[in-house]
């Protein structure tokens, strides 16, 4: 970190130097602008204006070789890094097509544009200024609270592929909220000046929607364990109304977050020594069913979540407008 002193210019103004090496870094000269946003306490600085068209990224992975998951990995990592057209090529393309394609289809907005023996050109035309993460962060709290309540039910009726089809829309959401938040932090001024975000807020953002990401992921592994068991009725009613009480702790928690209620979330805390207690009590009285500890597992993975969401809120996430 470096400090420049503040030098008196005149009447009305005052002037501070830019370190060389920013301006050497960005390739400025003598005469060229500098763009300002003011940010309350802090003053963000550019080289160029925030609505020149930023430069198109592509990105080709080769196939051959790899199995579809790590295919999977190297395609959403290439648009979380908001590369807007992604190649992928290889030899092995023509007998992988369907599985290729639904990668590409896995992704919002991603769509193939071009298709050959050996190549599938996907692009993308989003327009990232307009992407709003406060809208992605309420659709996934949506379509996780849904996979709750199904999950609940999941003693009655078997819909765990109701329950899985979702999570996958989840991850879908939490791709481009991760991508969106990536981009804003390349792009601080765009971040304020679209967005009213400055990158703590963007942090705060992007931590709540890795947990609810992981919360969906737990709901859906809790229902594909509780979906095996047969348990007896009490049970049942027990294991129903915790499923119940953990919806609701979600719910309350969210909604501490949404409102920046540190006082809310810092008294929600305190249930996850109890949620925990109750479920020791339920392994402890069912750990002769087959499944049953690897469900407690997931409900105490996702107890873990549902906390860590509610602490940001007294730690980083106080900064941001989730609303």
């Amino acid at each position: 970190m470096e400090y420049r002193k503040l030098i008196s210019f005149g009447k009305s103004s005052f002037v501070v130097s830019l370190p060389k090496s920013w301006v050497v870094q960005n390739k400025m000269k003598k005469g060229d602008l500098v763009y300002m946003e003011d940010s309350g306490s802090n003053l963000l600085l550019s080289r160029k204006e925030a609505e020149q068209s930023l430069e198109e990224r592509e990105k080709i992975i080769n196939i051959d070789g790899k199995d579809l998951p790590l295919i999977e990995r190297e395609v959403n990592g290439a648009y979380i890094l908001n590369c807007r057209k992604i190649v992928l090529k290889g030899s092995e393309v023509k007998n992988r097509i369907k599985e290729l394609q639904s990668v590409i289809h896995n992704l919002i907005a991603l769509e193939i544009m071009e298709q050959t023996s050996d190549s599938i050109v996907a692009k993308d035309f989003l327009d990232m200024d307009k992407v709003s993460v406060h809208e992605l962060i309420r659709k996934m709290d949506i379509v996780t609270r849904t996979m709750f309540s199904e999950s609940s039910n999941i003693f009655n009726e078997d819909n765990y592929e109701s329950v899985n089809e979702r999570d996958k829309d989840v991850n879908r959401l939490y791709f481009l909220l991760y991508r969106s938040v990536q981009y804003n932090m390349e792009n601080p001024l765009k971040a304020m000046r679209n967005l009213k975000l400055t990158a703590l807020d963007l942090l705060a953002i992007h931590s709540v929607g890795f947990y609810i990401e992981g919360i969906a992921d737990e709901v859906r592994r809790t229902a594909r364990y509780a979906r095996k068991l047969k348990p007896s009725a009490p049970t049942k009613k027990e294991l129903e109304q915790f499923f119940h009480k953990l919806l609701n702790y979600y719910t309350d928690t969210l909604k501490a977050v949404y409102n920046k209620d540190v006082a809310a979330s810092l008294k929600l805390s305190g249930l996850k020594k109890e949620l925990n207690r109750e479920l020791d009590q339920l392994d402890e009285k069912n750990k002769r069913f087959d499944q049953f500890s690897n469900m407690v597992s997931r409900l105490r993975r996702m107890i873990s979540y549902i906390h860590n969401v509610g602490r940001l809120t007294y730690t980083i996430g106080n900064q941001g407008n989730h609303s």
